[in-house]
């Protein structure tokens, strides 16, 4: 038996730590943190020693791209009499993609209304002046939209967008890491930016289910399971349809269906490992399924890297145990 001390690279899950779902309000003391996805959180992940941060991506309706975790008001803006009722007087509902952005920035985020709404040229500003340079990349950016609110698949601009915002912004095209749970987005964006970094995000799922109101017998459209199949048709779509120049080298599961077997996948294709944790509390048992992966990666050379609601004690609960194996 040897014991491995192993220190992976961590990611701040929307900057510091999710503060808005339910759960969390719940288990943490969310009084006491930045509210997700706005620049003091972004600062504070660094601050508590995030090697880089992961945001959501989202656009409004006058198509400026901010960071937030998606365009569903009530998910966000709580207690604001403006979407005490979910559709307009028209029968529309209230999006937050439908809304010219000055409206949003009025608004206040978080479960106690104490956030600013950030841009997300204002966030790449922050990462560019905060990172650490430790990881391979600055920031990981999952590429969302309209994911999550019931809407089909975007037609218009929002990639572009994106696209046009990162390339203007203040960190280097290849520090950015884009995800997402539809592969068509990261296709897509193969070709805007093909020199910045991508990594496929699957669901806890076992099942594949649609994404969106349309295209939802479609793979490339749907929240994947993480398992050998799945990760071969995304690998093969990448290969047939992805730009040439642009490289699919990471897999983002959800940290409870790593599995050593899904190690040796990723380990016999190459390509690194991203997690993250739904609904994260860090248990003792949690951290120590932390420390196990982290050692089976180190083993299997697999690079690792993990986001978390809880930087600071992550750091903390991997530096100062070893791990027999």
């Amino acid at each position: 038996m040897t014991i491995t001390k192993v220190q992976p690279i961590i990611g701040g899950h929307r900057g510091v730590g999710c503060t808005d779902h339910v759960f969390y309000a719940k288990c943490r003391n969310i009084s006491a943190l930045p509210v997700e996805n706005t620049v003091a959180s972004i600062k504070d992940a660094f601050v508590k020693g995030a090697d880089y941060v992961e945001t959501d991506a989202v656009m409004s309706g006058d198509k400026v791209v901010f960071a937030l975790h998606n365009v569903v008001p009530g998910d966000h803006f709580f207690k604001h009499p403006f979407f005490l009722r979910p559709d307009n007087a028209d029968g529309s509902r209230k999006l937050l993609n439908l809304m010219p952005f000055k409206d949003i920035a009025l608004l206040k985020t978080g479960r106690l209304q104490t956030g600013s709404v950030s841009t997300l040229a204002e966030v790449l500003g922050t990462v560019a002046a905060k990172d650490p340079k430790t990881a391979d990349w600055g920031i990981n950016v999952e590429i969302k939209g309209v994911q999550g609110s019931g809407q089909p698949y975007e037609v218009n601009d929002y990639l572009t967008q994106l696209a046009e915002t990162v390339k203007a912004g203040d960190v280097p095209v290849r520090r950015v890491l884009f995800s997402s749970f539809s592969l068509e987005n990261l296709i897509r964006m193969s070709y805007l930016l093909p020199n910045a970094k991508y990594g496929m995000l699957f669901a806890e799922e076992n099942k594949p289910r649609g994404i969106y109101t349309d295209h939802q017998d479609d793979p490339t459209y749907q929240y994947l399971p993480f398992d050998e199949k799945h990760i071969e048709l995304v690998l093969a779509e990448w290969r047939a349809r992805a730009s040439a120049r642009a490289r699919l080298g990471y897999l983002h599961p959800e940290v409870r269906t790593v599995t050593p077997e899904m190690v040796g996948v990723a380990a016999k294709n190459g390509l690194g490992v991203n997690t993250w944790g739904l609904f994260e509390e860090l248990t003792t048992d949690r951290k120590q399924q932390y420390r196990e992966l982290a050692a089976l990666c180190e083993e299997k050379g697999v690079k690792l890297t993990m986001i978390t609601d809880y930087v600071g004690e992550m750091k903390t609960a991997l530096s100062l145990s070893g791990v027999q194996h």
